[in-house]
């Protein structure tokens, strides 16, 4: 998957942006890592060939000319980025209730009453995240735990039927079929959860639990969010189109370039924070505060209907606040 952390400033652009914020320091490391790339990526074809043949000059970039189209929105998609905790998953030898986990043994203390579903079924543990184990992340919680739950329906606890009548977030935001806790403090004496959902109920195996590994990063806005053609200052095909306008000599065909921008802008995998991917489409309107919480997309051992994407929405206030109860749940397929 593409994430797209460096974004390209021409130098040009980044002489402006470094004259205009007194010399900002992020956006001053930021140039010193890529104003080659950017040069190399508008540079006359003739010279790019002769520097891809001097071995070290790092011009084999794939996504290299989807970059040099994408140089008028650099501001714009500096300004975007957020900060994005990427997680790995790997099996776990033994199950540990408190781990950062997919899947496995729920930590739950005593006296609480478990999360079921309208029909009084147990959900099942989706994920699990300790926070005080993981990378600090802006507006999270340092410490505690925070769960997600779901129940193994026909749409995995989301209430993809409701979000099609009226305001779509807030029917997303009932937690009937899906829960998202949080324990501040998880040390009280948990009990057993009882089982969930057989695996054939549900996009993945609890029984066989895979543990987290983060890795700390910044990503801009991707090719799916609602705002995306607002900061790009037009979609994929337009941007395209537009830089094979002002540079004829380029050879690719607009849909070629088209489809490279989207696959560079792609913001799908595993994450904490950071920018939402869809399938289909984002589920919010524009102007809607919501951020992305946490994502799981379909991998290997993970199946989100036809290949798709589970995304959790959070108020930055509510974020704040430690305030999990309005969190909105969706996950859309091919």
């Amino acid at each position: 998957m593409n994430t797209g952390k460096a974004v390209l400033l021409s130098a040009a652009i980044v002489a402006a942006l470094l004259g205009a914020a007194g010399g900002g320091f992020y956006l001053l490391r930021n140039a010193l890592g890529h104003s080659r790339e950017a040069a190399q990526a508008g540079a006359d074809p003739a010279v790019a060939k002769a520097d891809a043949a001097a071995p070290g000059c790092g011009s084999s970039d794939e996504h290299r000319q989807a970059k040099a189209a994408l140089v008028p929105a650099a501001l714009a998609l500096e300004r975007s980025q957020r900060a994005v905790l990427r997680i790995a998953l790997e099996p776990m030898a033994r199950d540990d209730a408190r781990a950062s986990k997919v899947g496995g043994r729920a930590y739950w203390a005593a006296g609480r009453e478990y999360p079921r579903d309208p029909q009084g079924r147990p959900m099942s543990l989706l994920a699990q995240i300790d926070l005080a184990a993981a990378p600090k992340m802006p507006g999270y919680p340092e410490r505690g735990l925070l769960q997600f739950f779901i129940s193994g329906d026909d749409y995995y606890g989301a209430a993809l039927d409701a979000a099609d009548r009226g305001d779509r977030m807030r029917a997303l935001a009932q937690q009937k079929g899906f829960r998202v806790a949080y324990w501040a403090d998880p040390s009280a004496p948990a009990v057993a959860p009882p089982a969930g959902a057989a695996s054939d109920r549900l996009p993945f195996d609890p029984a066989k639990p895979r543990r987290m590994t983060f890795s700390a990063d910044y990503e801009s806005i991707g090719n799916s969010d609602v705002g995306a053609n607002e900061v790009l200052g037009g979609d994929p095909a337009e941007l395209a189109e537009r830089y094979l306008r002002e540079h004829p000599q380029v050879e690719d065909s607009p849909e070629a370039l088209t489809d490279d921008v989207v696959e560079y802008l792609d913001r799908g995998g595993h994450k904490l924070g950071g920018h939402p991917q869809f399938t289909q489409s984002d589920p919010r309107e524009a102007g809607d505060r919501r951020v992305l919480l946490f994502q799981l997309d379909s991998d290997d051992e993970m199946m989100w209907g036809d290949s798709g994407i589970a995304n959790f929405f959070i108020d930055p206030d509510d974020l704040a606040r430690a305030d999990f109860s309005r969190v909105s749940y969706h996950w859309d397929c091919y």
